[in-house]
C-alpha cells in the first residue's frame, strides 16, 4: 500500500465515528460492571483518575494538515467537538502535534508523535491521556472507550487506568491485607506477588475480568496496588493500576 493510500485509509476509518467493534460484547460488559463494583469500595477516597494509551500505527510520512485532521477525528470519537487547542513540538529524533482540551470534568491530551529515522519513513505513534476527578464508573467508561477507539482504528495499543486515592490512617500495616483483599475479592483477582521496600508497599494481582495483562516473572498481572504512608499527615496514599501503575511512586 502506498503512503497516500495508507493515509486515505486511516482518514476514512477514523472518520466513521458510529462504527464500534465488540468482541463477545455481553460478556465484556458484564466483566466491566464487576470491575467497577470492585473499585467502588474506594470511590469516596479517589482524588484523580488517569487513562493512558500508547500505540504504533506504522511507518509513513504525514503532513501537518493530516495530523491535525487525525487528532480532530480522535477527539470527536471521545465526544470532544470544540474548545481544544493545537501545539507542536520537536526534539532529538522526534516531532509531535498535540491536541489539548481542558474541560469541566476532564482534561484530555491527544498526540501524534513521529519518531524520525536516518533512513526510511518515520514511525508514527498515537498517545492519548485523560485526567478526571469524576466517579470511578466514569473513569472505567473512559478507559473502555479509549481501548475501543484504538481497536476501531486498527492500532494495537497499551492502555491503562490509574486511580489515585488517599485514606486517613496507616493502611500499609494493620489494614493492608484487609484493604487489598477487599478490592481483590470484588475484582475476582488473585495475588501474584507482593513487595515491601523503602516504605512502599506493592501488591500485584490477576483477574479474568480484565482482558489486558502484563507478564511478571512468567505470571500474568493486570492489577497493581501501591501504598505509602505519610506519618505527619497520618494518611495513606495509594495508586491502583489496571493493568499496572505507570506513574512514579
Amino acid at each position: 500500500m502506498t503512503r497516500k493510500a495508507k493515509i486515505s485509509f486511516l482518514i476514512l476509518v477514523w472518520s466513521i465515528v458510529a462504527i464500534q467493534i465488540y468482541v463477545n460484547y455481553q460478556e465484556h460488559e458484564k466483566n466491566a460492571t464487576q470491575a467497577v463494583t470492585a473499585f467502588s469500595v474506594v470511590n469516596d477516597n479517589v482524588t484523580e483518575q488517569r487513562i493512558k494509551g500508547y500505540g504504533n500505527f506504522g511507518s509513513m510520512e504525514i503532513s501537518s494538515e493530516t495530523r491535525r485532521e487525525m487528532l480532530e477525528n480522535l477527539a470527536l470519537k471521545l465526544g470532544i467537538t470544540d474548545g481544544y487547542t493545537f501545539t507542536t513540538g520537536s526534539g532529538d529524533g522526534y516531532e509531535k502535534m498535540v491536541l489539548t482540551k481542558e474541560g469541566k470534568y476532564a482534561n484530555t491530551t491527544l498526540q501524534i508523535i513521529s519518531m524520525l529515522r536516518e533512513e526510511g519513513e518515520p514511525e508514527q505513534y498515537i498517545v492519548m491521556e485523560i485526567q478526571t476527578g469524576e466517579a470511578v464508573e466514569d473513569g472505567f467508561s473512559l478507559y473502555e472507550k479509549v481501548k475501543r477507539i484504538y481497536e476501531e482504528i486498527g492500532v494495537n495499543a497499551q492502555v491503562s487506568l490509574e486511580l489515585e486515592m488517599e485514606k486517613k490512617g496507616n493502611y500499609t500495616q494493620d489494614e493492608k491485607e484487609f484493604f487489598v483483599k477487599e478490592i481483590f475479592d470484588l475484582a475476582r483477582a488473585k495475588e501474584v506477588d507482593a513487595i515491601n521496600e523503602n516504605g512502599i508497599h506493592t501488591v500485584y494481582g490477576y483477574t479474568r475480568l480484565e482482558d489486558s495483562f502484563l507478564t511478571l516473572n512468567e505470571k500474568k498481572v493486570n492489577i497493581q496496588v501501591v501504598m505509602t504512608y505519610a506519618e505527619q499527615e497520618d494518611k495513606t496514599y495509594a495508586k491502583i493500576g489496571i493493568p499496572i501503575v505507570n506513574s512514579s511512586y
